[in-house]
């Protein structure tokens, strides 16, 4: 391709030069561009792909479907059939891709979304780093994918009394982040797809896809493959929640009898609970809106898997699925947790499946604070997956739960499911934080995925053990700089392992500020060079796990050793599982790890 923009950039330029041609290039009249196809004067798709290949930053004037109006934008990225597209004055989670005859080369216009006019310099500054040599290292390193169309998933009651937890709101959140620190140059751009049913019955049946695929054709009803069909046929599979009548955060549950009322709009079967915003929620307290769950549903975890594919073809070396609803606790049958479909599974399921020459193993390392039942039980059984849960468990009193540490797998599989359950030790109560996890990822993750030898490491990335989570979804203190030292450890990891093929994607958090602080410290550590990466040395005020964890680390080596080589001295009275020396803070002024500030008021315009 570049050898292609080099012999003909010359030629499209001074083609496109031309007055006269630019009128003709794109659509003349503000209509919607669907409906005036004979009006078009197109150039070939690849020359129009060369114009946009010389022209990311410029301004121009592009359709926004949702608004059904055409805005003044920019280019930020583009591929051979689309050119994904900034509005301007828009927030940056509204950014597209849309067809080429979705952007006109004018840009004389006023139309502006609600903040206004951006600045052309920090859009030239932005041009500037896309052609460097910088901007083409990170864009062949780092991925990024999401869409505008999973925010539309929310709770229809629209109430300004009740704030659902898993809201649209999160993923805003994270972008505004990434966008006041200027870390959007830094990916590339990968558009999300809705996933397909066939890519969905590798893991969930095929009545449970069908309650959210209505018009899903009979001839599927058998599975492409059950990941886990000894786990069906176990007679003590691991235990699944879903039978359970509580939601995430615990309160009253009223569950309502299925009324067989016509409609004109698709409700799934086990939209049952009224929940406390008057509308009805899956399992307890799951939002559906008939309209555009489904939808952005579909969406996440097609998203994931277009993520996962330029991973392993090699386009980029990491990424991060800034996607919803999230995915862990959705079971093979079931949804719950405000879970539809499990994002993660469905996605290493395929891998394995499309890709078998190279990629035979993987690894699912899950750090939400709650336990991913719905991965748990789909890889129940299956050798070639290891499942590592690190979670609050409270001995099965923390939602949903499942999760404990004696829970190792079946069959084939046995030895292959690890849960780090977490409990506060009853002598000296005190909360989790970045000490207990990294000491959980140091003594107990790392040994036993080297071990494992993954050709790929998914992380399902939740940011609900961060501080500032209510005692009921929450309750934990691990900051941002704890889940930056987490994902810096696992890049090494797959550095080690497996060439650097990691990909996280979003599961829980709901703290809008912490979610962001945290998702996008995360985010910086997987970037090829960024100077906000951090080092291990210097980085903790405590390197001693509080007995809490001591106690849930002793129980869970007692379990492990029977499947792992894990060294002899975890397993001594006197191990308090402490981190290297090194790494504690010489506590003074100077070095004290700063705040982020990545939620500042300040607007910063151009990405």
């Amino acid at each position: 391709m570049v050898n292609k923009l080099n012999s003909t950039s010359s030629c499209i330029s001074s083609l496109l030069d031309t007055t006269s041609l630019k009128k003709d290039l794109f659509i003349k009249n503000e209509e919607m561009p669907y409906t005036n196809h004979k009006k078009l004067k197109l150039l070939h798709h690849t020359e129009k792909e060369l114009y946009y290949a010389n022209h990311v930053g410029h301004q121009v004037k592009a359709y926004k479907e949702d608004m059904d109006s055409w805005y003044t934008s920019r280019i930020v990225d583009y591929s051979p059939t689309l050119v994904f597209i900034h509005y301007e004055g828009w927030p940056p989670d509204q950014a597209d891709w849309i067809p080429f005859n979705y952007v006109q080369l004018t840009s004389q216009t006023t139309n502006y979304g609600p903040s206004g006019r951006e600045s052309k310099q920090s859009w030239e500054d932005y041009r500037t780093f896309y052609y460097s040599s910088s901007g083409k290292q990170a864009r062949s390193h780092t991925g990024l994918v999401s869409d505008r169309r999973m925010i539309l998933h929310t709770c229809p009651c629209q109430s300004r009394e009740i704030t659902h937890p898993e809201r649209p709101d999160r993923i805003t959140s994270i972008f505004k982040a990434l966008h006041s620190r200027r870390l959007l140059r830094y990916f590339k751009r990968i558009r999300a797809r809705e996933v397909t049913p066939d890519e969905l019955l590798r893991v969930h049946t095929f009545s449970h896809v069908r309650n959210y695929f209505p018009l899903l054709s009979q001839s599927s009803e058998k599975p492409i493959k059950i990941t886990s069909i000894a786990a069906i046929l176990n007679h003590s599979p691991p235990p699944s929640p879903k039978s359970m009548t509580f939601g995430v955060g615990g309160g009253k549950v009223i569950k309502i009898e299925k009324q067989n009322k016509q409609c004109h709009l698709f409700t799934p079967p086990d939209l049952l609970y009224k929940m406390s915003c008057g509308e009805l929620g899956i399992a307890v307290d799951t939002t559906y809106h008939p309209l555009y769950s489904r939808v952005s549903a579909k969406i996440s975890a097609g998203g994931l898997i277009e993520l996962v594919d330029a991973i392993v073809r090699e386009e980029i070396k990491n990424g991060f699925a800034l996607i919803r609803p999230p995915g862990h606790h959705a079971e093979d049958d079931a949804a719950m947790g405000y879970c539809f479909y499990n994002n993660v599974a469905v996605a290493a399921s395929n891998t394995l499946d499309k890709y078998p020459s190279k990629i035979k193993r993987i690894m699912i390392i899950d750090w939400d604070i709650h336990h991913g039942n719905g991965t748990q039980k789909i890889f129940y059984d299956n050798p070639d997956v290891l499942y590592v849960s690190i979670h609050r468990w409270e001995h099965g009193k923390f939602y949903p739960f499942s999760g404990a540490p004696d829970e190792c797998g079946q069959l084939d599989g046995l030895g292959y499911n690890v849960n780090i359950a977490l409990n506060e030790s009853k002598e000296k109560s005190k909360p989790m934080g970045d000490t207990e996890f990294l000491a959980a990822f140091y003594h107990l993750i790392i040994p036993i995925a080297k071990q494992f030898k993954p050709d790929m490491i998914f992380v399902s990335a939740g940011y609900d053990a961060a501080e500032g989570h209510p005692e009921n979804i929450g309750g934990y203190k691990v900051t941002a700089r704890g889940y930056a030292t987490m994902t810096k450890m696992v890049c090494d990891l797959a550095d080690e392992l497996c060439e650097g093929r990691l990909v996280l994607t979003l599961e829980g958090g709901y703290e809008l500020q912490s979610l962001a602080n945290c998702a996008t410290s995360s985010i910086i550590q997987l970037l090829s060079d960024h100077e906000d990466q951090i080092e291990y040395k210097h980085s903790l005020h405590a390197i001693k796990p509080n007995l809490g964890a001591i106690e849930s680390f002793k129980t869970i080596v007692d379990i492990q050793k029977k499947h792992w080589n894990l060294p002899d001295q975890l397993s001594s009275p006197q191990c308090k599982f402490q981190l290297p020396v090194e790494w504690k803070i010489i506590d003074n002024i100077t070095n004290r790890p700063k705040r982020d500030k990545s939620m500042k008021s300040g607007v910063v315009e151009g990405y």
